[in-house]
């Protein structure tokens, strides 16, 4: 809307009852900001102890805006969490927050321009007025419209998006993992997630290594690296991948190291199997071996791989969104490095998650 020279009477009446539209009240915010005769006409007729003790009753109880923040970040206190559960209104402002921001970043805006005040004009402007004036601005949805002018200054140092907000499906997603503190488990696992088997007698194996990664996880690359523990006293490796029908797709060569990316395109959307042939004086030790479970990873579609690639470019620094995207296509490994990103006590609820997920069901 356009503000006009003075606000109107109506305008004073939904200012002070907070049925404003939110752009129109940003928009009257910095009229009132700049115009001192509707200072007056807003501060005219106000009790401001009375708003005051309104203001309390409003907020009492519930999160500040600092701690809003931080949850719509991942990061809150046992105690925080449990009144989110509990109260649908912070729970509500930490969705719109979120909702906000990637709006903020993403909808091309001409820049606002506050009007200059000289510091001499303040002078004229008495020290009641001004304070049943920003008592009137608070008790007129000043709590809600700060949370929003502060968001708005946090973006401008934030990475810029390039393109349209965030999907609804995935912005229900966000949402729904700030809201529970944890990350979904995808369906893709269920197939590669696997028990371990039952060994029967005992191992004629005294030597073993591990197999890290990727196991029961999708990876986005369709040339994932495959890592191991080693095995003491080992000369060399190979590495060998394969398809549910154990038909060899590929082998490295003899490797000296505990890792190595797989130098040919691996197909994508089919479960895969891999192992590692260790060589110690002469005796070839496998791993896994029983009774450990299949190492069986799923190279994602190139559908879902490009999607989270254009998401993360137009929505980059976000590492909660990238873990959260990662989770839902099953990528594990990437959530988790995500993860590494944010203050470790901010995304301890969601590596315990992951934990969880890790676990066959």
């Amino acid at each position: 809307m356009t503000a006009p020279a003075h606000i109107t009477d109506e305008q004073i009446a939904q200012f002070r009852d907070r049925t404003l539209a939110p752009a129109e009240l940003l928009e009257l915010d910095e009229h009132i900001a700049g115009c001192p005769a509707c200072r007056d006409r807003l501060a005219a007729g106000v009790n401001p102890f009375k708003e005051i003790r309104t203001l309390r009753t409003d907020v009492a109880g519930h999160l500040r805006y600092d701690e809003i923040v931080a949850f719509s970040e991942g990061s809150a206190t046992p105690e925080q969490r449990a009144h989110l559960q509990q109260c649908a209104m912070c729970q509500a402002e930490v969705q719109d927050l979120s909702r906000f921001r990637t709006e903020l970043h993403d909808t091309p805006r001409a820049p606002r321009r506050a009007p200059v005040v000289p510091i001499t004009s303040w002078k004229k402007w008495t020290l009641p007025a001004a304070i049943a004036a920003g008592v009137v601005l608070i008790a007129g949805g000043a709590v809600w419209n700060a949370r929003r002018h502060q968001t708005q200054e946090t973006a401008t140092t934030a990475p810029k998006s390039t393109d349209a907000p965030l999907p609804p499906a995935e912005q229900a997603l966000l949402d729904r993992a700030m809201a529970a503190n944890r990350l979904d488990r995808a369906s893709v696992l269920d197939q590669l997630i696997v028990k371990p088997g039952t060994l029967l007698g005992s191992s004629s194996e005294s030597a073993s290594f591990d197999l890290l990664s990727p196991v029961g996880t999708t990876v986005l690359t369709d040339r994932p690296t495959m890592r191991w523990t080693p095995l003491v006293g080992a000369a060399s490796y190979v590495v060998s991948i394969f398809d549910a029908k154990f038909e060899k797709l590929a082998e490295s060569p003899a490797l000296t190291g505990t890792d190595w990316k797989v130098s040919t395109a691996l197909p994508r959307g089919q479960v895969l199997i891999w192992q590692v042939t260790a060589d110690r004086a002469g005796r070839r030790i496998r791993a896994p071996q029983p009774p450990a479970p299949e190492a069986r990873f799923e190279v994602v579609t190139e559908d879902v791989a490009n999607h989270i690639a254009a998401i993360e470019q137009q929505h980059p620094g976000n590492s909660l969104l990238r873990a959260v995207l990662f989770a839902n296509a099953g990528a594990l490994d990437e959530a988790e490095e995500a993860l590494r990103a944010m203050d470790s006590s901010a995304s301890e609820r969601y590596r315990e998650s992951i934990a969880k997920i890790r676990k066959p069901e």
